[in-house]
């Protein structure tokens, strides 16, 4: 994500067969002068009666609350050229929200934050309502649409990049990094070890280490305005037997360096903002006890992780004794090395800002394949499709039925009943193999005469 010379940072979205990337740079070739402006809000919807998105466990329902969520706002402006980054408490980030943000900041800006410059990035907790996402693949998990949820979070996305706007000032941009240990895990180890070695070798660990964090600060006064640290973790330290709205560990960790900058001041009014934001967190976990047979306590198997044949008996855990422990301690784990971070001898950014805005139709894009025989082939991108290794969930939160991670045969039933919702073709069927198609999303047309108002 970085260089000494070059700081670029990029978001991807998904939209319906599309491929979507915001790309920040900020280069090194030529002197720049920045404005920087921060600004939080809360975005805590409704905390009881309402489904949690992430784990797609119907029976995880909000009863009360642990930690609220928020949006955290960052506007960088140089010679004209302005981006915002938003990080918000939430499992993810929809098309149908973002396009309601755009609205209500064109009413007040015009086109100074637009569909190019603005990026809305969740930190991916699952324990948080959803019913937000205006998509029925998503929503059916959460018993449809939640327009109380969907508007607490475009208020306070729209209130936190106003409070950002107002705040804008002269600053510098610093970028530096270190290596976190005893935070994350591969949670699909054996799966991580199929690929080339030639590739592994190139990495220390299985899963990355490193934290980045960008600073700015204010050029008059070198007062610390705020900071942005990507981490590789799920925040899945709150398991899927909670039922309090939670940021999770990487909330915490911003409430506790908020509260360590901001002194005495209400989490989420300082003038100091801290996100530790999503990166690629794919297969990475905080429970780092790792995999166990929740009746024997014995390791989970390695390549389905399931015990006895069944996925619902393996839960990944740690390192704490219950859920709540562990999300402090690796919430403190981030606070402590992005603390130690802050301090140390850092990168000034100093080029000028360009961003880069892209929408990619990922089934008609071909490209030259060598297979593993020596012979070139040409292949495209596939129609999206869910597998039944999906179904299984993960240790971090397992799926239902008598699905399995790591399946490679399908099921007479099963396909079956996914042929009434939508039938795979036969090129999506051979352009997943070896993955059996559990849901051919790309095929679906049944819910088109759903919509979603707010």
């Amino acid at each position: 994500m970085r260089n000494m010379n070059t700081m670029k940072t990029t978001i991807p979205v998904e939209i319906p067969n599309t491929f979507f990337v915001i790309s920040i740079i900020l280069s090194a070739t030529v002197i720049a002068e920045y404005r920087v402006g921060v600004g939080i809000a809360d975005v805590t919807g409704p905390i009881a009666q309402i489904h949690f998105l992430g784990y797609a466990n119907p029976f995880q329902k909000g009863t009360g609350l642990h930690l609220r969520q928020f949006a955290r706002a960052f506007i960088i402006e140089e010679d004209n050229q302005r981006v915002v980054f938003v990080s918000v408490d939430a499992a993810m980030i929809g098309a149908g929200l973002r396009s309601k943000v755009l609205m209500d900041l064109e009413k007040k800006y015009g086109d100074s934050y637009n569909e190019q410059n603005l990026i809305l990035s969740a930190t991916h907790t699952h324990s948080s309502p959803g019913g937000f996402m205006m998509d029925l693949l998503i929503d059916i998990s959460t018993l449809g649409f939640i327009p109380q949820t969907f508007s607490a979070l475009r208020r306070g996305i729209v209130k936190a990049i106003i409070s950002a706007h107002n705040s804008l000032e002269e600053a510098k941009i610093y970028i530096s990094s270190g290596t976190l240990l005893d935070c994350n895990i591969n949670r699909s180890p054996s799966a991580y070890l199929l690929n080339p070695k030639v590739e592994r070798d190139k990495y220390e660990y299985d899963v990355d280490k490193e934290l980045t964090q960008l600073k700015f600060i204010a050029k008059g006064n070198s007062r610390l305005l705020g900071i942005i640290n990507w981490f590789p973790v799920h925040p899945t330290s709150m398991n899927n037997t909670n039922t309090l709205v939670s940021s999770d560990n990487v909330g915490y960790a911003s409430i506790l360096f908020e509260k360590y900058i901001n002194k005495n001041k209400r989490i989420g009014k300082g003038p100091f903002v801290a996100a530790f934001a999503s990166t690629n967190l794919g297969d990475v976990s905080p429970n780092l006890k790792g995999a166990r047979c929740v009746d024997t306590g014995a390791a989970c198997d390695a390549v389905t992780s399931t015990c006895g044949g069944r996925s619902q008996s393996c839960i990944a855990y740690g390192p704490g004794r219950d859920m709540f422990e562990s999300t402090k301690i690796i919430a403190e784990r981030l606070f402590k090395k992005a603390l130690e971070i802050l301090d140390k001898n850092d990168e000034e950014l100093r080029g000028g800002l360009i961003f880069g805005h892209q929408y990619v139709d990922m089934p008609s894009q071909y490209i030259d394949h060598m297979m593993p025989n020596g012979t070139a082939t040409k292949v495209h991108g596939c129609l999206p499709a869910m597998g039944y290794s999906f179904a299984a969930g993960t240790t971090d939160g397992p799926g239902g039925f008598d699905f399995k991670q790591g399946t490679l045969s399908d099921n007479t039933m099963w396909n079956f009943i996914r042929n009434i919702i939508a039938e795979p073709t036969s090129d999506d069927i051979s352009c997943h193999h070896p993955k059996p198609i559990f849901i051919p999303t790309g095929r679906g047309t049944k819910a088109e005469g759903i919509t979603c108002k707010e």
